[in-house]
């Protein structure tokens, strides 16, 4: 956000307008602060969506309007036909690149933000008829996506796998448990997606770190590494699965020996779960590739590294799993909290992009799906 959450918020509070932030920003706005709807994009806020949705002025500030963050989500498209758009943006290539604009402003987001609300303060504008009846919707969603959320948190998912905690109501524990000056940094992977559902900000400032539309794995523990260089007084936790942690493992080597005291957080579901996501919908659960054998433990791991090492095998160990190791941080040791996950998975990043595929040669006719998986989820769940 450019350093300008205050001035947004002073024009947020003059409009009384909800607040949503862009795919993989949550960090931009406090979400403690009474107009936050969040993140918009893949798993985020449907607060945010249907507010987005029904409005007849979107005010995008500091965004090239990704479209990771406009396209459809929850089977729902969100993104408003007939709104008036005006988008402030300090790189002129992206003003109306993805989205057609009524109005591009090229600067800075905080002057811009600030000359904005100056030339509205002398008021005469329409919505502030609709104040009352606005803030009672923005309530309303609210209650209605908590609900939803929890609905999708604690859903019961049939498993054979023994000793292990669905993903999503791990990440709601990761959530209530996390300190709050907490920087995060999340890898690719469907786990640390889902994770857009949960991951809240009241600090201000660069709080979030994420691969963004880049797609690079093994981006989480260097992020953070170095988010705990620039600002040693902070809590600073990475999330990635087995596949992502993988790539990165051996920095913990390093953590150690440039006393960077950081914590990771694994989710060890013994898969590439993006990938694996596409296979069942679009591949007839033909999995190549996306199968991973890990007989090891990354906890144990981590103690051979002279670092600390969790696992993580029932639901109630996870939060003072991160109590734990936030402490540890404090102390300066970086632990590892390993958290055994079922092989559930999320949506499919870019189902807008996916179809189930025709087969032409002969030989592959017998591999034809007439339609996606019903269950939406693997065979070996």
């Amino acid at each position: 956000m450019g350093g300008a959450e205050a001035q947004v918020a002073q024009l947020a509070s003059l409009l009384s307008a909800p607040v949503a932030v862009t795919y993989l920003h949550n960090d931009a706005f406090p979400a403690d602060h009474p107009l936050y709807a969040g993140s918009l994009g893949y798993q985020g806020s449907q607060t945010a969506m249907h507010s987005i949705r029904e409005a007849d002025v979107v005010i995008a500030l500091g965004t090239r309007l990704s479209p990771f963050g406009t396209l459809p989500q929850y089977g729902e498209e969100y993104w408003p036909k007939n709104a008036k758009i005006i988008q402030v943006e300090v790189d002129p290539r992206r003003i109306g690149l993805t989205k057609n604009v009524d109005v591009g402003i090229c600067g800075d987001v905080k002057l811009a933000t600030e000359e904005l609300t100056a030339q509205l303060e002398e008021g005469g504008f329409a919505c502030m008829e609709t104040v009352g009846e606005r803030l009672e919707t923005l309530a309303k969603r609210r209650m209605t996506w908590a609900s939803n959320l929890d609905a999708m948190t604690n859903a019961h998912v049939s498993s054979s796998t023994p000793d292990r905690v669905r993903p999503r109501q791990a990440l709601r524990e990761l959530e209530l448990a996390m300190e709050r000056d907490s920087i995060v940094s999340t890898d690719i992977g469907n786990i640390c997606s889902v994770a857009n559902s949960y991951l809240k900000f009241s600090h201000v400032g660069p709080s979030m770190l994420a691969a963004m539309t880049y797609g690079n794995c093994g981006y989480s523990l260097p992020a953070v590494m170095g988010a705990k260089t620039a600002a040693p007084h902070r809590n600073c936790v990475s999330y990635s699965g087995d596949g992502a942690w993988g790539m990165q493992l051996n920095e913990i080597m390093t953590c150690i020996r440039e006393e960077i005291p950081v914590t990771a957080v694994v989710f060890n579901n013994g898969q590439w779960g993006a990938e694996k996501k596409n296979q069942v919908l679009w591949f007839g659960d033909r999995y190549i590739g996306s199968q991973l054998k890990n007989p090891w433990s990354y906890a144990e791991i981590a103690r051979s590294m002279a670092a600390e090492g969790i696992t993580c095998t029932h639901l109630d160990q996870v939060g003072d799993a991160l109590r734990t190791a936030s402490q540890n941080q404090r102390e300066g040791k970086t632990t590892v909290i390993e958290i055994m996950v079922t092989k559930e998975l999320g949506d499919p990043f870019r189902r807008d992009a996916m179809k189930l595929p025709f087969r032409h040669l002969e030989k592959f006719h017998s591999t034809i799906q007439t339609e996606e998986s019903e269950s939406g989820q693997p065979t070996d769940l």
